[in-house]
């Protein structure tokens, strides 16, 4: 299993790096602001979750893997949109669909790895802790992100983010500790449901009732 979530980690972290890099490149940030902008998103959640489990130094700091991930995938994706420029300009529309479903995978693989990383430390019994630290791991790299870039943090905004996260957590929580389902069973059912979640909120426009 440990293999496994390895896997998984890496997978995030390249999924939340596009995501953070095509959000630099858009802001049109230099090379360091894309990579920047690409490590904070990947690895913020995992940063925060850390510490307030009291894992220090975070595991980024610790296991360069990630950083080394994060790093060239950003330069990959910076490389190909310099290349692809005008197209990359005329398409950004299409784009940021793309985006969104890197971002998607992203969410799904980082709220279980960060429910995993708690349980693992002793906190399975605690299910809201869990679940909440499998929501900052997921939410925390893109919250810290928009907030760098003066935006209004997308998960308190539009579309079902935080929510899908919850949801998927939950489901990787009973079907792991309650139902016994297995590890690797209940951790693709949590991520299918946070991907499919985060893709349909995006296609039929769900949000979350506002005041005003």
């Amino acid at each position: 299993m440990d293999t496994v979530i390895l896997v998984l980690e890496i997978i995030g972290t390249c999924a939340f790096a596009i995501s953070g890099a095509v959000i630099g490149i858009t802001k049109r940030f230099d090379i360091f602001g894309v990579i920047f902008s690409a490590v904070i998103t990947a690895l913020g959640g995992g940063t925060v979750r850390d510490i307030l489990l009291g894992n220090l130094p975070p595991a980024m700091f610790r296991n360069y893997i990630y950083l080394i991930f994060a790093v060239g995938t950003a330069v990959l994706t910076f490389i190909i949109a310099s290349i692809l420029k005008n197209k990359f300009s005329e398409n950004i529309v299409i784009i940021d669909k793309i985006n969104n479903i890197f971002d998607a995978a992203g969410l799904g693989v980082f709220t279980v790895v960060g429910m995993n990383v708690a349980m693992s430390a002793g906190f399975e019994n605690n299910f809201f802790f869990v679940v909440f630290l499998g929501m900052t791991t997921g939410c925390g790299g893109g919250i810290l992100r928009d907030v760098i870039v003066s935006d209004v943090p997308f998960v308190l905004t539009k579309r079902i983010y935080a929510v899908a996260s919850i949801a998927g957590g939950i489901v990787y929580y009973l079907m792991h500790i309650v139902f016994d389902a297995g590890e690797i069973i209940s951790a693709v059912s949590g991520i299918l449901v946070i991907f499919a979640l985060r893709l349909f909120a995006s296609v039929f426009k769900w949000d979350l009732p506002k005041a005003i």
